[in-house]
This record gives structure tokens, C-alpha cells and sequence, in this order.
């Protein structure tokens, strides 16, 4: 093997001057040794402190549960423990998850009115969960993301489909109020009409800009 020097070019055969630049070429050591680093890989994480976490919020569950069901008494109490140990699995399973912070924010807000009403439901008193709780959060919700679009433009995609999922929840105390199975009128009214405005101005106001970038994110 032969090497050029001024054109950094190798010759794997007899010739003695270079093609292009007709300069000496040198004869390369063959036995030159040749160092091969192993590629450097990433050590995977390790997950034990979260199974770790997760064991022992299920024993948590089953310890409540077997309490109240050993001493007879009804299953109020080891329900809210079981509630609240599966919110703070299902809490720490978004939390560690790497998506849009937006997106995770809608997520526990979700996992949390749910589990306001579970809790609700096994005190047998669901109207504050329900009749309350529930709108107040969800429009709570609405506003925090539609000021996010707001403030942040360039990143208005980013919170939109968020905003799309909880302003359709947010219609469901509509429902409640026509079931007629409230105690408290008023946060399902504000809740409803507070969703019904805002998925109107997601349809109608949105700049031509926008359209088109709604069209390309999803294929339409």
C-alpha cells in the first residue's frame, strides 16, 4: 500500500508517483498497528424504584382492603385508599412519560376529576364531586390551556389537541343538567357554555395559517 502525502490519497498497487500530483509516494507499514475503540453505548435505566413504588402502593391497596373486609365494616374508607394509591401509580406513570408537558397536564387533570369522583362515589355524597369539582376543574382546565395558545403562538399545535379533548368533556355536564341529576346548577352551566364557546372559536377563528396547518398535521 502506498500513500500520497500532498493529496492524502492511497495506492493499493506498484506505482511510485502520484496520479495528480506525480509526487513520491511512500510505502505504508502494513504491520502498523490499528486501534479499534468499542463503541460507546448508553447503560439503560434502571426501573426499580419505580416497580418499587408501584409494589408497594398495591400492597397499600390490598392491606386496605383486607382491613375492611376482616372487620366488617363497609368498604368506604379502603376504596379512598385504593383510589388514591392507583392515582399516584397512574400520576407517576405521566409524570415519567416523555411527552408534550401540555399533554400531561390535560392528562392528570383528567386522572384527578376522575378520581375526586370515584372518591365522591364511595363516600355516597357525589354531588360537590360531580355537580362541582367537576365543571369547576374542567373549565379550570380550558381557560389555563387557551391562555397557553395565546400567549405562545408558535407552539398554538402544540396545545390544541389538548384543548380539543377537555373542551368535549367539558360539554358533559350539558348532560347532567338535562338527566337532571345535580344538586348545584351553577358550575355545570359555567362549565358548559364556557365549552361550547370555546369549541366554536376553535372551528370558526382560527387564521387561514393555522387552517393549513392543521390540514398538514393531519393529512386532510
Amino acid at each position: 500500500m502506498r500513500y500520497c502525502k500532498t493529496c492524502k490519497i492511497h495506492y493499493d498497487t506498484d506505482l511510485e508517483h502520484c496520479m495528480f500530483c506525480d509526487g513520491d509516494l511512500e510505502i505504508e507499514d502494513n504491520n502498523q498497528s490499528i486501534y479499534k475503540f468499542k463503541e460507546a453505548s448508553k447503560k439503560p435505566k434502571s426501573n426499580f424504584f419505580y416497580r418499587l413504588f408501584i409494589f408497594l402502593n398495591i400492597i397499600s391497596v390490598l392491606v386496605s382492603l383486607s382491613i375492611d373486609f376482616v372487620s366488617g365494616t363497609p368498604l368506604t374508607w379502603s376504596l379512598i385508599v385504593s383510589s388514591t394509591n392507583i392515582y399516584t401509580i397512574v400520576l407517576l406513570a405521566i409524570l415519567v412519560n416523555p411527552n408534550f408537558w401540555a399533554s400531561k397536564f390535560t392528562k392528570i387533570m383528567i386522572v384527578t376529576i376522575l378520581v375526586v369522583v370515584l372518591i365522591g362515589l364511595s363516600l355516597r355524597d357525589h354531588s360537590w364531586a360531580v355537580g362541582v369539582v367537576f365543571p369547576l376543574a374542567i373549565a379550570s382546565t380550558i381557560f389555563i390551556l387557551t391562555i397557553l395558545i395565546i400567549t405562545n403562538r408558535k407552539k398554538w399545535f402544540d396545545y390544541f389537541a389538548s384543548l380539543a379533548i377537555i373542551t368535549v368533556i367539558g360539554l358533559v355536564p350539558g348532560l347532567l343538567i338535562l338527566l337532571n341529576v345535580l344538586d348545584i346548577m351553577w358550575p355545570s352551566i359555567v362549565c358548559f357554555s364556557y365549552s361550547a364557546i370555546t369549541l366554536l372559536g376553535m372551528i370558526f377563528l382560527p387564521s387561514k395559517n393555522s387552517r393549513e396547518e392543521f390540514k398538514r398535521r393531519f393529512h386532510i
